[in-house]
Formats: C-alpha cells, sequence, structure tokens
C-alpha cells in the first residue's frame, strides 16, 4: 500500500464512495463521494497527538470490537495514508485535538461531503467479502457465551499488533484457554443460511490451529468439520502437517454449544461420524469459523456499476468459464471475493488478471463491440406517433442503454453501451427498435423458409445462441437422435423471441414451437432470460385460453452441455403431434389463424417485414409451382 500511494500515477482515495456511474466502456463518468474527515489530509503528519488527548472511547471495528479507539483515530497504524479521521458521531466537540494539533492546524469541524466527477476508462471491482452473523444460530451462543468467538475475533487476538499483543485470552476471565474447539461451516453449507461452500475456510481453520499450536505446543485443539477441503497445491500436505502437531479433526457437524454459568466452560455437543457415537466435550474457548457472504451494500453497487448477481448475492461474471474476470458490462472487471468466495492465491491471480484487461482498453484508441446492437426507428416510437415516451424499452434493457430524453423525443440506444440481447425489441409495442442482423424482416424470411413446405409436421425451434443453440449443436455433434422434423433458428437472447415471431409461426400452420434459452444463471445478457421466461408465460396462458392443444407450445431452458435434454424435448414434442390425428391438427391451425393474424396487425407495418413477406411468397409460389410441374 505504501508503494501505491507513492506511486506517481496511482491515485489513492480513502473514506471514499462511488455514488454514481454513467458512460460505456473507456468514457465512464464516475461521480466520488469524499466523505468529510474533519482533518485536512495535507496538514496532518500522523503524530497521533489529538487521539491522545480525546477522551472518548468507542469500540474500534478493526479489532473486531475487541478494543476501544479514540473519536479522533485512524483504523490502523499501518493506514496508508496516514491521515486522522474524526469520528463526528462519538465527538463531544471539547476541541483538546484542536488544541494539541496546535500550529499545524489540521482539524476542520467546518468540512462537509465532497462530490467529485472523473472521467475512468475501466473499472476494476475488488470490494471484497463480509463475514456471516453467527448470532442468529442460536445453538451456538455466540453473544451469549462470552467465550464463544468468531475467526476474525480469534485472529485479533492471536495477531501481536491486536488488542493483547497476541497474548490468546478467554474474554470471561482473561485467563489463557489450554483446550480450544473450532467449528467449521457455520452458516456456510446450511440450506437456512447459505448453502454454498465458503471455499477458503477449511485452510483457515487449519492455518489459525497451527499458529496456536506453534505458540504452545500444549494447548489442545480440535476441528468439528463437515468435509475437510484442500484442493489446491500445498493444501493436503498443510492439512497432513497439522495432524502430526497433534490436531484433532472430529466429522460432524456441532448441534448445541452449552455453558457452566460458573466456570463458563463450553461443553460442545455433536456426533462424530468416524465412531458413529454422540459426543458431549469439554472447552475453555470455541471459535466458530462462520461463513463468507456479500458485502452489505453488495445491491447497491450492483445498481451502481449496472451489474448482475448471482443467485447468493455475489456479483456474476461475463461467463464462468470463458470470460471469469469480466462483468456483462464492458470496461468492468472483477478481482477477489466480490465475485465469490477466494482464497488469497486466487485472489491475487484474479486481480493481475483483471488488472490485464483493464489495462487493453486503456491503450486501445478504439474499442470493438459486437455488431448486433439495437436501433430505433424515430418515426415509429410513440414519443412521435403520441407525443409520450412509454419507456418500456429503457425499463428492459439491462444495460441501461437507452435514454429516454423528453416525451417528445425519440428514445436513443447508446451503441457502446448496446449488448445485442434485443429485449427492448421484443419488448417495444409499438415495433419501433429493431436490432441488426437479427431483424424482424431476417427472423421472418427464416421463418416462412423453413414452414414453406407441410408446416403441420414441421416443428420450430427458437434458440439463444449462447446455451440452446449450443445444446444442439452439441446433440448433432453427439450423434443423439432426434425428429427430423425439428428446424432451428437462432437468436441471441431469449429475449429477442417477439411475441409476434411466435404467432406467426402459428399463422403460417407450425406444427409446434419451442421456445428455448439458457437457464436463469447462465444468461450472458444479466436479466435477458428473466424477461424471456415472462414473455414465454404470457404465451402459455394466452394459448391455454386459445385452447391449443397442450404440448405444441413448450418452453425450456437449455444450456450449451445439455444436448441430451435438447434431443430428449424434440422427441416429446414429436410425440404429441404424432398423437393428434393430422386431420384434426389441421383443423386446430386454421381454427387459430384469425387470432393470430388479429395480433399481428402492426407486424406488417415494420420496415422490412412487408418486403420479406412478398419476396418470399414469390419463392414459395416457385417452389410449389416447381413441384407441380415435376
Amino acid at each position: 500500500m505504501v508503494d501505491a500511494a507513492r506511486h506517481p500515477r496511482i491515485d489513492v482515495r480513502t473514506f471514499t464512495e462511488v455514488e454514481k456511474v454513467e458512460g460505456f466502456v473507456g468514457n465512464f463518468k464516475v461521480t466520488l463521494r469524499e466523505k468529510a474527515k474533519y482533518v485536512i489530509a495535507d496538514r496532518c503528519n500522523g503524530c497521533g497527538d489529538c487521539a491522545r488527548v480525546c477522551p472518548i472511547e468507542v469500540p474500534n471495528y478493526f479489532d473486531m470490537n475487541l478494543a476501544p479507539r479514540k473519536a479522533a483515530y485512524v483504523p490502523m497504524s499501518q493506514s496508508v495514508p496516514l491521515v486522522y479521521n474524526i469520528d463526528l458521531d462519538a465527538c463531544i466537540h471539547c476541541y483538546k485535538c484542536v488544541d494539541a494539533c496546535g500550529a499545524l492546524e489540521a482539524i476542520d469541524f467546518s468540512q462537509e461531503d465532497k462530490l467529485v466527477e472523473e472521467d475512468i476508462g475501466a473499472m476494476i471491482v475488488a470490494t471484497g467479502f463480509s463475514h456471516f452473523d453467527p448470532s442468529v444460530m442460536e445453538e451456538y451462543g455466540y453473544s451469549r457465551y462470552p467465550n464463544v468467538i468468531t475467526s476474525m475475533e480469534m485472529e485479533r487476538l492471536n495477531n501481536s499488533a491486536g488488542p493483547t499483543a497476541g497474548n490468546l485470552i478467554r474474554p470471561s476471565d482473561n485467563k489463557n484457554p489450554q483446550k480450544l474447539a473450532f467449528i467449521n461451516c457455520v452458516g456456510s453449507r446450511d440450506k437456512r443460511y447459505n448453502p454454498s461452500c465458503s471455499n477458503f475456510c477449511c485452510m483457515y481453520s487449519i492455518k489459525n490451529a497451527i499458529l496456536l499450536k506453534q505458540m504452545n505446543p500444549n494447548v489442545d485443539i480440535t476441528i468439528y468439520y463437515i468435509d475437510i477441503r484442500t484442493p489446491s497445491k500445498g493444501y493436503e500436505e498443510f492439512y497432513d502437517r497439522a495432524r502430526e502437531m497433534g490436531i484433532h479433526f472430529s466429522q460432524g457437524r456441532p448441534s448445541l454449544i452449552t455453558e457452566d454459568p460458573e466456570t463458563h466452560n463450553l461443553f460442545v455437543h455433536s456426533e462424530d461420524v468416524t465412531l458413529g457415537k454422540v459426543m458431549e466435550k469439554e472447552y475453555d474457548m470455541v471459535m466458530l469459523n462462520q461463513a463468507a457472504v456479500p458485502q452489505p451494500d453488495q445491491n447497491h453497487m450492483s445498481s451502481v456499476l449496472n451489474v448482475a448477481q448471482s443467485p447468493g448475492g455475489w456479483f456474476m461474471e461475463y461467463h464462468p468459464k470463458l470470460r471469469p474476470i469480466d462483468s456483462p458490462t464492458d470496461g468492468v472487471f472483477f478481482a477477489g471475493a466480490c465475485q465469490g468466495p477466494k482464497d488469497i492465491p486466487s485472489s491475487v491471480a484474479q486481480g493481475s488478471a483483471a488488472s490485464s484487461r483493464a489495462s487493453r482498453i486503456l491503450q486501445s484508441d478504439h474499442w470493438e463491440i459486437e455488431p448486433t446492437v439495437a436501433v430505433v426507428f424515430p418515426e415509429r416510437c410513440s414519443a412521435t406517433t403520441r407525443g409520450r415516451a412509454c419507456g418500456i424499452c429503457a425499463k428492459a434493457c439491462p444495460y441501461g442503454a437507452i435514454n429516454i430524453f423528453s416525451p417528445e423525443i425519440p428514445a436513443e440506444v447508446v451503441t457502446a453501451k448496446c449488448h445485442g440481447c434485443g429485449a427492448c425489441v421484443a419488448e417495444c409495442p409499438e415495433d419501433a427498435i429493431t436490432q441488426l442482423h437479427f431483424t424482424d424482416a431476417q427472423i421472418l424470411a427464416q421463418m416462412r423458409a423453413v414452414l414453406a413446405d407441410k408446416p403441420e409436421e414441421k416443428i420450430l425451434a427458437f434458440r439463444c445462441h449462447w446455451c440452446s443453440y449450443g445444446g444442439a449443436d452439441l446433440a448433432g455433434t453427439s450423434h443423439f437422435e432426434y425428429t427430423a422434423n425439428e428446424r432451428g433458428l437462432r437468436v441471441m437472447c431469449s429475449a429477442r423471441m417477439d411475441t409476434d415471431f411466435i404467432y406467426e409461426a402459428y399463422r403460417l400452420g407450425a406444427g409446434a414451437v419451442l421456445y428455448s434459452g439458457c437457464h436463469p444463471q447462465d444468461c450472458h445478457y444479466i436479466t435477458g432470460q428473466l424477461i424471456g421466461a415472462k414473455r414465454a408465460s404470457r404465451l402459455e396462458k394466452i394459448f391455454e385460453r386459445m385452447k391449443m392443444t397442450d404440448g405444441r407450445f413448450r418452453v425450456e431452458w437449455i444450456s450449451a452441455a445439455e444436448g441430451d435434454k435438447y434431443a430428449r424435448v424434440l422427441n416429446e414434442m414429436q410425440a404429441v403431434l404424432d398423437d393428434i390425428p393430422m386431420d384434426d391438427l389441421k383443423a386446430e391451425i386454421e381454427q387459430l389463424k384469425p387470432e393470430m393474424s388479429k395480433r399481428l396487425k402492426k407486424f406488417p407495418g415494420v420496415p422490412g417485414v412487408q418486403e420479406a413477406m412478398d419476396y418470399s411468397d414469390i419463392l414459395v409460389d416457385a417452389i410449389t409451382k416447381q413441384k407441380e410441374a415435376a
């Protein structure tokens, strides 16, 4: 940190929060809130005289509230930069600090928060993680029993720079404990709180145990665990070293901790899986190795940075295998545990990778983006035709790429921010937006081509480019057997699968339609799958009211690795068609055509659509005449 602060091209902004982010890759406008420290940084020399005379003491968050700090403070003695801060919530305005500061005159109680706007080319998000609060698990007695502490509290007590100068003591009587229990997976791998593993906790627990054993070889330590997970280089050897030092390992999650009210000793109740017995053991002190959880402001930062979150609340990467450093928003990258629990080596590696990815942007004069961007037809936008902007497109865009300036001005797409999911195109009620390379006319031409001959026998499959299209490809390369009546169309995302496409497919006489895309957690477009899923759900209800045969419209979420599922779904849809007598199927198609046509009144007016329909009609007539002649 000292080297970073002294580097001529690194600007360290402490006590500063990101207030707002606007713009796009290479051209971000970031608003920073520099919080008032009530100390003039250029004048403070870090002498600490203000803290020594301050009469107020409050719990020190850095020491896990195990020791006090003054209202004039630095978080730790190695803080960079070493500039003191006045905690105005605790300050009683006695002004002793002002007198102690003397000629430096570094303390200024008139300071206020300041908003600063910066031009940023790329951003790396490294906000880290927080810790699960074990007090909600009443069975472990944290916050009720003084000698039940967390792993971070143990870390501070065992640290030479901590509140006890590295002397591990029991909070209840300040004695050195001789028998300790460490409990792993507190709040993790637990469906009540966090079902996932926190990744580094096993090694963290073993590290603390070894450090304590090295300081006091006579201390008795037992680690309670569900499974010991030591997957990285040298980790298994570290685990073996702990066992060789005499550290005990007991497989089984403790169910209860009770306390002797006189001695404050603790009794851990658990099942020893190895012995197949329920055990109760007495300890001087218990450490809870709590789960890693997202930061409390993770939702706020997700909104500010316009990046997605996984179901567990962590920031979601663009692709877990191919682009694990990138966020779905170009120019924003992740490093460390903000993306998910990681140990130190993984965080360092990801930090190096993220800086490398960001430097590519900073050293480029131009930045290439995918050409499948959205474009507005100004003459069709309701802001132009009706004098009001509905704003549906802006709400549908997961990237904030659409601006609505006023009710009278058509919507505007910021091309550099658009990722080409097509959600705005399919959601627009006026068909006032199109997507380059996936226009309504282009998709319609493909539909009419594949349904030109015996459409009632065909299954038209709409596939998302990233997942279900890959699943279909895998089904083919893996030689899975599925119906030859399938005809597939590719779009970038299920969010682009317009209701007009589905209605037109049935109006053209398609026997069945498959609406397929990625699973929610795999979507490349943040909320694209969610938008597509809502639309598909509406279609299912509409077709149910139309009394369409169940199974002729099907919605499935298929990953690129699920070729077998793609083949199975198509075979099941073919079975549905086979069960319907052909005359009945044709009668149903004819019966539903007027309703489909009614819902497509605006479709021919979309630019390029009527031309595509006329051209495809000419081709179909030519093919029909050719067949009749043969």
